[in-house]
């Protein structure tokens, strides 16, 4: 695939690109007649309308928008009406249907393997949940847990972890920080099941994908979700998350321990695979170039 990579002068910027960079893998090309696809590094949200898209010097050539690939690791979300290749973190439904060439992807998360052997003398917890819990949906679902009779390992914060690595936030606490992701990982180890209750209506929380790196079966409470992750899932609609206790005691009933590991092994395995942060230049790759035959199928 041969590449046209814009430049941070060519988008309007002054400096170099912002972190969180698309990477894509191919030969760079300097001649936009001779590319396939026209790459913009930079992170999607800094276009804050879909007219500034307009300002990249290609977007207007005659079959070029669709050959345009950009990428959005971040909450913002601008519906920008364009045929373009955005590949998303924080896809919505609507999003297939505002920008149809929208590319669902997952959230970067850390490598969790040391988590996904059970500890030897057996599970010591039900459900393991550390997190913020802010939303309606992590509200009423936490709530039910607390309420049950099903063994659980929680630690509920009242601010974002993500704040206290940063040093302008008044949060900003790397010893606080490094003992939550201490204890997140013991917990994820020692727990049968990880609740990942939605955080945004229809966006796949970080919880999820971390579950799945631990090799653990996530419980994903929230609806209208994009990715099918049925087989080693336990869904629990965003209607009824005051039920989640019950369908968790439920599944735990239906599965054995030991099917609980097999089913969080699959879920592993998808995550190496597939959504593995350090793979994603190659993935992404393979994703922008199955989007580009489907275009050239269409005519």
């Amino acid at each position: 695939m041969k590449l046209y990579i814009y430049s941070p002068t060519e988008a309007g910027l002054t400096g170099d690109w912002p972190s969180g960079q698309l990477r894509l893998e191919g030969t760079v090309v300097t001649n936009p007649i001779d590319a396939d696809v026209f790459v913009v590094p930079g992170a999607l949200h800094m276009f804050k309308a879909a007219w500034e898209l307009d300002r990249l010097k290609y977007m207007k050539v005659p079959g070029a928008a669709q050959r345009h690939v950009f990428f959005h690791c971040s909450d913002d979300e601008v519906q920008y009406g364009k045929p373009c290749m955005f590949i998303r973190c924080n896809t919505r439904p609507w999003n297939l249907i505002s920008d149809p060439n929208t590319i669902s992807w997952a959230w970067p998360v850390e490598d969790y393997s040391e988590c996904i052997a059970p500890p030897t003398d057996g599970f010591k917890y039900d459900v393991s949940f550390q997190g913020w819990n802010w939303s309606d949906v992590r509200k009423m679902s936490t709530g039910a847990c607390r309420a049950s009779s099903l063994n659980l390992d929680f630690a509920t914060y009242s601010n974002f972890s993500g704040y206290l690595t940063d040093p302008n936030h008044p949060t900003y606490d790397l010893k606080e920080n490094d003992r939550r992701r201490r204890e997140f990982r013991r917990s994820m180890k020692e727990s049968r099941v990880a609740l990942c209750p939605e955080s945004i209506p229809g966006v796949f929380p970080y919880r999820f994908f971390e579950a799945m790196s631990a090799g653990r079966v996530p419980v994903l409470v929230g609806s209208g979700f994009v990715f099918p992750f049925a087989s080693f899932t336990i869904f629990v609609d965003r209607e009824e998350a005051r039920l989640t206790a019950d369908v968790i005691a439920d599944r735990l009933r239906k599965f054995s321990d030991s099917d609980l590991v097999e089913m969080g092994m699959l879920a592993r395995q998808y995550w190496e695979r597939y959504l593995d942060s350090r793979r994603w230049p190659s993935l992404m790759t393979l994703a922008v170039e199955k989007a580009l035959e489907r275009e050239t199928s269409n005519h």
